[in-house]
């Protein structure tokens, strides 16, 4: 009987320490596979704002990302027109070429659907002699944009590569900035992004 014990009690301690391996080197691979991003979009800096990004991937080939933007926070070269306001980006990604190299879900070639809302106050300066002087406008603008891009993930370094099309609807915007795309004709519906973003990976 006592042998018995001996023999049920150094098998369950097996089991315990084989359970205790998978689950360690379970955790371990979850550690390893990088889920989550956090990029700012360079070239929005230098046009009079600050957007930040965070994306989550639930699997291998979907993620979505949410990106919030201070208008105002920046340095506007483009325009110099004073600008200060929000936008709010939300999108879901399809990863269509996930990037094999890479021990995480959001590398590779993506498309996606973007819903954008932007409003902001902005100057407005007259180009020419005998138009308005410089007023302060507002603009309420929504784009429904499909984006393609790229991806890459170098360890935790990210670089984000992106550009897109769709209608737009709103009160405009004299300079023809949306601090997210702007619209091709200016005074038309068709939005146009393009940019790039970097930011690091966990």
């Amino acid at each position: 009987m006592l042998f018995n014990i001996r023999k049920i009690h150094s098998a369950l301690c097996f089991f315990a320490i084989i359970l205790s391996s998978i689950t360690m080197a379970q955790n371990s691979i979850d550690d390893i596979v990088k889920k989550n991003n956090f990029k700012v979009t360079m070239l929005s800096l230098g046009s009079g704002s600050t957007r930040l990004t965070y994306e989550h991937a639930f699997n291998p080939l979907n993620s979505a990302e949410a990106t919030v933007g201070v208008v105002g926070m920046g340095w506007d070269w483009m325009n110099r027109s004073n600008p200060t306001g929000a936008l709010l980006k939300l999108a879901y990604k399809w990863r269509l070429l996930p990037q094999r190299s890479s021990a995480s879900w959001l590398g590779g070639f993506y498309v996606k659907p973007e819903l954008v809302a932007a409003a902001f106050k902005y100057d407005h300066t007259a180009q020419r002699t005998g138009d308005e002087p410089t007023t302060r406008h507002l603009t309420k603008q929504v784009a429904l944009l499909a984006e393609c891009g790229y991806q890459l993930l170098l360890g935790w370094f990210v670089l984000d590569v992106y550009a897109g099309l769709g209608p737009s609807w709103g009160s405009g915007n004299k300079n023809n900035y949306f601090h997210s795309f702007m619209l091709f004709p200016r005074d038309g519906f068709l939005a146009f992004t393009a940019g790039y973003r970097v930011g690091i990976a966990f």
